[in-house]
This record gives structure tokens, sequence and C-alpha cells, in this order.
């Protein structure tokens, strides 16, 4: 009986996080699964459910989740937008990720929620966090507190980059690379974008597809430096540190390995859209069941105790991706 009503309350509780999705774009399927997850938590019926079925979804299903979102990650994307495009993305991710880990020597919150936020703000928000957060075994706290700071800068752009772009002259192509590049989730970039214009809204969709794709690098950069941390560690405390082939594929968890070839699989095949369009609605389902999970392990008293420093790292990250979005704009468009 306790199994069964923990899946009818998983998915009842997947279910309203992906009507109010739709519903609410801006709000989104991982904000409303968290925070469904999080006021269960809150309740009576948080200590009846199973946490073995609950601990399998966050830990399994959400990498099969990701998995299948490589497979909607093609390469052959790069082909439809210049080289400038693609060097102004890799200048944002690594300004907003350098930005989070030098802001994070002097405010001095989770070394793995600042990196979070560093990825979630210069990639594609909710998925680059749930993709990189495995790997360094954050807690479900720190997933929880850099989604929701995503969720601030993505209304803030409603807001501010209209007023930013009317004031840079950006012509259609302009701004809607500008808002492909500097907007956090997908929802908000569409309705950044079109609320422009059609053009700036095409403009903006394929660069924040291209932008989607630096998942791939960044998670392999993670585990570069999960190995010099682990070398290091092994140094320090007197080790002779062997580097060998099964030590390193120790490092690096089979979901990315399969999240990689689904991703080299969808460059090399061209893979029917029906098909496509049901590996995607699957790995929304996945993702969003196990970010439920996620928020059932999110108490208010771990959000109210990291305070407002995620969100401070949130601001100047987001804020460097914009300027240096911005600047790149001005000087190869411009």
């Amino acid at each position: 009986m306790k199994k069964l009503l923990t899946i009818v309350v998983l998915a009842l509780s997947t279910w309203a996080a992906l009507r109010i999705g739709v519903a609410v774009p801006l709000l989104g399927n991982s904000i409303s699964a968290i925070l469904i997850g999080a006021i269960i938590r809150h309740t009576p019926l948080f200590d009846i459910l199973d946490k073995k079925i609950t601990g399998f979804v966050s830990a399994y299903l959400l990498k099969t989740g990701i998995v299948l979102l490589g497979f909607t990650l093609s390469l052959r994307i790069l082909s439809e937008v210049g080289f400038g495009v693609l060097l102004l993305l890799g200048v944002g991710v690594l300004v907003s990720i350098g930005i989070a880990l030098i802001l994070n020597k002097f405010l001095k919150v989770d070394d793995k929620l600042a990196l979070l936020i560093g990825i979630g703000t210069s990639i594609c928000g909710g998925s680059a966090i749930v993709a990189t957060a495995p790997l360094m075994k954050a807690k479900e706290k720190d997933i929880a507190v850099s989604v929701t700071t995503m969720l601030i800068y993505s209304m803030m752009a409603l807001f501010l980059l209209p007023t930013i772009g009317t004031l840079l002259g950006h012509t259609d192509q302009m701004y809607g690379i500008f808002a492909g590049a500097a907007v956090n989730d997908t929802a908000s970039v569409v309705a950044t974008a079109f609320d422009w214009s059609d053009a700036a809204g095409g403009f903006a969709t394929i660069t924040k597809l291209t932008r989607t794709l630096y998942i791939v690098p960044v998670t392999l950069g993670v585990i570069v430096a999960k190995f010099k941390k682990e070398s290091a560690d092994s140094k320090a405390s007197g080790e002779k540190l062997e580097i060998s082939f099964k030590q390193v594929m120790s490092l690096i968890p089979i979901f990315v390995v399969l999240f990689v070839a689904a991703v080299v699989i969808a460059t090399v095949v061209a893979i029917p859209a029906d098909i496509l369009g049901t590996i995607s609605s699957i790995s929304k389902l996945l993702m969003t069941l196990a970010l439920v999970t996620i928020g059932l392990g999110v108490h208010i008293k771990d959000i109210m105790s990291a305070g407002m420093k995620p969100v401070l790292i949130g601001a100047v990250c987001w804020a460097g991706v914009v300027a240096s979005s911005a600047t790149f704009i001005h000087f190869i468009y411009g």
C-alpha cells in the first residue's frame, strides 16, 4: 500500500508540474516540480512515502532523462550559426563559471552550489544543473537553490533585455542572438525574443539550442576537475597516484558516456521528427519526475539557511553573461 501510494503521489505531482509548466511558461517544469516536492516535504504525507522508490527515481530516472536529452542535441545545428555566435556563447560560459568561482572565494557558500549557479546561468538553467549535479554529488538543497535562482533572472530578463536591446540599437538578428545567449531557460528565451519580433524569435531559438550543446564540454570539464582534485588529494596525503584507464573510467559515470554517445548518434543519424518529439517528451517527463523527488529532500530551513548569497552570485554571473554577450554582438554585428 505504501509503495502504491508513493507511485500515485509522484505521478500526480509530475502531472501537476508539467501542467503548471505549460500554463505558466516562465515558471517552467523544473521550478514547479521542485516546489511541489518541497510542499509535500512539509506535510504528513512525506513521512509515509516509500523512500526506496523516491531514492531510485532521483538517482536513476534523472540520469535516464539526461541520456535521452542527448538525442535532442545535434551538433549539426552548428552549421546554422557562425563561428562568432559559437565563440560568443563559449565566452559567456567561461565568464559565468569564472565569476561564480571567484566570487565564492569571498562569499563562501558551498562550492558545488556556486558552480551549479555559474553553469545554470551560462548554459540553460535547469537542464545544465541537473546534468552536472550528479557528477559533483551535489546535495538536493544545492540543486533546488540553484534552479530557483535561475527563475529570478529569467523574470528580470523579460523586462530588462528589450530595454537594453533598444538602447543598443539592436536589429532583429542582434536581439535574437542576445536573447538566446543571455536568458537562462528556453521558455523565457522564447517569451523575451518573440515579444520583440518573429525574426528575433527565430534567431533566439537557434542560438539557445546551440548554447545547450555546451552541456557536453562543461560536463567533461567537471570530470577533469574532479580527477585533478583527486590527484591533488593523493599527492597531499603522500600516496603514489598511478593513472590507469580503469581509474580514469571510474571517475566518468556511465550516464555521461551514454549522454555523449546519444549526442553523437543524434549528430550522425537524422532522427525522424516524430521519434525525436517522443524522446524529448519522455526525457522531460523523467527529469520532471526526478525533480519532484529532489524537492522532497528540500526543507524550508535549508533554503533559508542559504540566504541571499546564492542570489548575489546569480546576479553577478548573469550580469557578466549579459555584458559579454552585448559586447561581442556589438563588435561582430554592429
